[in-house]
């Protein structure tokens, strides 16, 4: 079983130099909201290390996003999750 549900993402905020736990450099920490008929909206953090220049982040917190994404897709089209587990598993993605 394949599940396909239309998404709009968007960036509901953007932090700069901020302190990332378990790392001593700063990163930048980026917040998308992702809202999507058939499942529960939620928020995902993508940190960007400072060192990519500013102009920059938005696009490196997406190109980051974006594998995240495709990761989930694969987990859960390999036909081994019911639709509540993929459910949850959407739920936790940011953790």
């Amino acid at each position: 079983m394949t599940i396909f549900f239309d998404a709009k993402i968007e960036i509901i905020e953007l932090n700069k130099y901020q302190e990332r736990p378990g790392f001593s450099d700063k990163y930048h920490l980026v917040k998308f909201l992702l809202n999507s008929d058939g499942i529960n909206s939620f928020e995902v953090k993508i940190w960007v290390h400072y060192n990519y220049p500013e102009a920059e982040i938005i696009k490196v917190a997406r190109t980051f996003l974006n594998r995240r994404l495709q990761d989930f897709v694969e987990l859960t089209s390999e036909d081994i999750y019911t639709p509540d587990e993929v459910d949850a598993l959407w739920q936790s993605f940011n953790n």
